[in-house]
């Protein structure tokens, strides 16, 4: 899959060597805490606490970090589809964690990119005929992240519908790119 074909990948253990985790979220649950891709209305009163999944998760992390073998300063998150949008969610609940995000074909809350805009480098990809998650979602991202004086980056692939990840992992520059960055 492309997921083997990136992460475990001889040449790619040998020169990127990192834990990598990879939690699914059950099919009974989200990874963000808005069910609605409409996350411009009245999102103040509907996020509280995350998801029973995304709060697992970070649980896992808080705890993951702490030992003596992972490197504080490069932490990393990545998602795809309801995955982009956990990355999304995950860099606003946790915004110090990571040092880099890639959220793929996904969606968020634009005000509150002002968390982690300055803080986290972001590349962010999406499939220009994504009819699932339509691009918009992303590109509006990237302007809320550029607004909160962040400088995203940003592939759009053309003709490239919902499935974008296949092209975003076999990008030449993907792990580079990820493990090139530290925390701001």
């Amino acid at each position: 899959t492309y997921v083997d074909q990136l992460f475990l990948k001889k040449e790619n253990r040998e020169n990127y060597k990192s834990w990598v985790i990879i939690p699914q979220c059950p099919t009974n649950d989200r990874w963000p805490s808005l069910s609605s891709d409409d996350w411009n209305k009245n999102f103040e009163n509907k996020i509280t606490s995350p998801n029973k999944s995304l709060r697992l998760v970070m649980e896992l992390m808080d705890e993951f970090i702490e030992k003596r073998q992972v490197n504080k300063q490069k932490v990393y998150v990545s998602g795809l589809s309801m995955g982009g949008m956990g990355t999304f969610e995950i860099l606003y609940r946790r915004p110090n964690m990571f040092a880099a995000a890639t959220p793929i074909d996904g969606n968020g809350i634009p005000p509150f990119a002002k968390r982690y805009a300055k803080k986290v480098s972001l590349w962010i990809f999406h499939g220009s005929d994504d009819t699932t998650v339509e691009p918009k979602h992303s590109l509006k991202m990237a302007k809320a992240i550029i607004e909160s004086g962040g400088s995203p980056k940003m592939t759009l692939y053309e003709n490239v519908g919902h499935g974008s990840w296949i092209n975003a992992f076999a990008e030449p520059n993907f792990l580079k790119w990820i493990h090139s960055k530290s925390k701001k």
